[in-house]
Order: C-alpha cells, then sequence, then structure tokens
C-alpha cells in the first residue's frame, strides 16, 4: 500500500475521476428543455423518458461492484472511465427521435452507474489507506465540476450548439484530463472483504433507502429545475441553467465542509442536521415562487432554494458510501440510490402532469427530511468492523 506521495498521487486521481464524471454528465441536463420542446414531450412523457438512465445505471451497478471485487477497483475504474467519456456522446446522436434518445439515455446510464460504483469503491479504498475522511472532498469536485459542466451545457444551449458536438469536446477533454493519472490509482487494502462479491446486511439496506430518498431529491433537481425554471417562472434558457449550476457549487461547498463536520459531530448528526436545513430552504423558496408568481423574484427565489438544498444535502451521499466501504456495499448503496434517481422522473412528470409541477417540486424539500429520518438508523445497524 503506497504512503506519502503515493498516496496523494492516488487522491488527485480519484478527485480528477470525480470531476471527469461531474462535468460530462452535468453538461447535458440544461439541454433537457430544448429536447423536450424539440419532441413535443409533455411533462409525463418527458418523466418517462428520464426513466432511462438510471434504469440503464441499476442494471450496471451490481455487475460493476462484482467486478470491482473480482479484477480490483483500479483496474475497473480505468475501464469505465474511458466507456462513460466517450459514450455519452451517444446522448447527442440519439436526439433525434424518441425511442433513440430513450436507447441512447439506457446505455449512458449505464455507463454512469458503472463509473459511479468505480470510482466511489476506489475513492474508499484511499480514504481507509488515509485513515482520516475525505470522500466528501472527492464528492465536492464532483458537485464543483458539475457546476461547470451545466454552465458549458447553458452556453451551448443558448448557443445552440449541436449536443453530440458539446459532448464529444466535453467527454474528450475530461478523459485527457484522467488518463495521464491511471497510473496513480492504487490496490485495494483488504482482500478478506473485497473478496465478497454481494453484502446484504440491515444497516446497508436501511442506508440504500436514504440514499434513495437523497438521490431522488438530486435527481429532480438536475433533471427538473431547468424545465420549472423555464415554464412556471419564465426564466431564459442561461438563467434556467444557473439553478442547477448554483446548486452544484453549493453540493461542492457542502461537501467540501461535511469531511470536517463528520469528524467533528459524527456521521449521523452530520447527515441529519444537513438535510433538515436543505429542505427548509428549498420549501422556503418554493413558497416565496409561489407568492411572488413568474418573474425575476420567484426566479430568484427558486434558485436560492435550490442553493440551500444543496448546501444540506451534499453531506448525505458521501457519509453513506463511506459507511458502506467496498465495492459490493457500494454498489448496494448505489442501488438505492439510483432507484430513487429511477423514480424521480416519473413521480415528478406524473405530479407534474396532473397537480402541476409548481406542486410537484414539493417532493424535493420532503425527501430531504426523510433523509434526515432514516440515516441515523442505517448508520447504527451496521456491523462494527
Amino acid at each position: 500500500m503506497p504512503t506519502g506521495t503515493g498516496l496523494s498521487r492516488a487522491r488527485l486521481a480519484v478527485t480528477l475521476a470525480f470531476i471527469a464524471h461531474g462535468m460530462v454528465f452535468a453538461s447535458w441536463l440544461p439541454r433537457i428543455p430544448a429536447l423536450k420542446n424539440d419532441l413535443g414531450l409533455s411533462d409525463g412523457a418527458l418523466g418517462l423518458i428520464l426513466l432511462a438512465p438510471p434504469a440503464g445505471a441499476i442494471a450496471a451497478m451490481s455487475v460493476t461492484g462484482a467486478a470491482c471485487a473480482r479484477f480490483g477497483t483500479a483496474t475497473v475504474t480505468r475501464v469505465t472511465a474511458i466507456g462513460y467519456t466517450l459514450g455519452l456522446t451517444a446522448i447527442g446522436w440519439g436526439a433525434t427521435s424518441t425511442p433513440t434518445l430513450v436507447a441512447a439515455l439506457l446505455l449512458a446510464g449505464a455507463l454512469v452507474g458503472a463509473f459511479d460504483v468505480a470510482m466511489n469503491s476506489q475513492a474508499a479504498t484511499v480514504e481507509r489507506a488515509m485513515s482520516k475522511p475525505v470522500m466528501g472532498s472527492f464528492h465536492a469536485s464532483w458537485s464543483l465540476a458539475s457546476a461547470a459542466g451545466a454552465g458549458i451545457g447553458g452556453v451551448a444551449a443558448q448557443y445552440d450548439v449541436a449536443l453530440w458536438i458539446q459532448l464529444l469536446c466535453v467527454g474528450g477533454f475530461a478523459l485527457l484530463l484522467v488518463l495521464p493519472f491511471f497510473g496513480a490509482l492504487i490496490p485495494d487494502a483488504e482482500p478478506e472483504v473485497t473478496k465478497r462479491r454481494w453484502r446484504f446486511e440491515r444497516g446497508l439496506m436501511l442506508l440504500a433507502v436514504v440514499a434513495f430518498a437523497a438521490l431522488l431529491a438530486e435527481g429532480a433537481a438536475a433533471d427538473w429545475s431547468a424545465v420549472f425554471l423555464s415554464e412556471d417562472q419564465a426564466a431564459s434558457a442561461m438563467v434556467a441553467a444557473w439553478g442547477y449550476s448554483l446548486f452544484s457549487v453549493a453540493m461542492f461547498l457542502g461537501r467540501l465542509a461535511g469531511d470536517r463536520l463528520v469528524h467533528r459531530i459524527g456521521r449521523s448528526r452530520s447527515i441529519s442536521s444537513a438535510a433538515v436545513v436543505g429542505g427548509i430552504g428549498m420549501a422556503a423558496g418554493l413558497i416565496i415562487a409561489e407568492i411572488a408568481g413568474p418573474g425575476p423574484t420567484g426566479q430568484a427565489a427558486v434558485i436560492a432554494g435550490l442553493f440551500i438544498l444543496g448546501l444540506g444535502i451534499a453531506v448525505i451521499v458521501p457519509v453513506v458510501f463511506s459507511a458502506a466501504g467496498d465495492g459490493p456495499g457500494i454498489a448496494m448503496v448505489s442501488n438505492g440510490g439510483y432507484t430513487g434517481w429511477l423514480l424521480g422522473p416519473a413521480v415528478i412528470g406524473g405530479l407534474g402532469e396532473f397537480l402541476g409541477l409548481s406542486v410537484a417540486m414539493w417532493t424535493i424539500p420532503l425527501l430531504a427530511f426523510l433523509a434526515a429520518l432514516m440515516a441515523p438508523l442505517g448508520l447504527r445497524s451496521l456491523p462494527r468492523r
């Protein structure tokens, strides 16, 4: 196991992997409103189409967890990084019709999920080798890169850049970023754990519920914030992109502070207190927007609510992934999380279809409160190692 400079390089390599993942993923999100209009989709139809990425992710995650146990997280991270950065271009090629878009999103989701499990598993290996909480800093880098990616996507949407060109350029840049550091990834340190390909434990099941709530809320903010700002608050394409960009910046700041918060008050209290703050902030933003109506005030309120939500729920996923520990454990928790991401588009889209998008967005703060309640139960139920 490397020490000193070797661990520093490994931490940098994992950080760059998270940056590549966040930048490429978020760069296509501001294009969703344009795709909705181009294909003539209702809120409900868009919600069904947006089931495709998390469905693909869930299908790939357990396989990736088993692959991490069999071949090591470093090897699987290298392979999935290449497939992910180049493969998401398929979304641009498939955006010409609804069937091809669904197929492209299924493929993209599988690549997203595979790379997500692999890099988080390698991150857990690096964290154990460093003997201190650093998972939050990895996820913070993802959030900052996600903000940059959303900004790039917003500018590309404003100037009608072809989606496949945008994704090819962003993905190519991301690959060039991570490729030189592949050799710095480290072997897994606990063969007695990583040899197990599957883990089913009560604590992991409860943490999967927490991840479900957190990623449903995060996914709803990713998939629907631009649509909500555009349609309900009359925002331009660029302003609509700011909502998710600032949400991602808040996630970055919250995750940077998250490692210190966990070190100071522990995992359980960190998640509970932060999630409650995030839920209250988003709820306040929605209330003010409803009172103010469409326009700059309502737009600012929604964006501010997304920012506070991001600060609050930022802590959740890094903590539950760190607690899960290894590839199979992270795959188990990730399956719960991406099931939330899977149901999120359908839940928001279905509620938006029948009750209005302004009502459907209330799902987000309610999920933050659910995560705050469930996290302590899951963390207390984990076996002591």
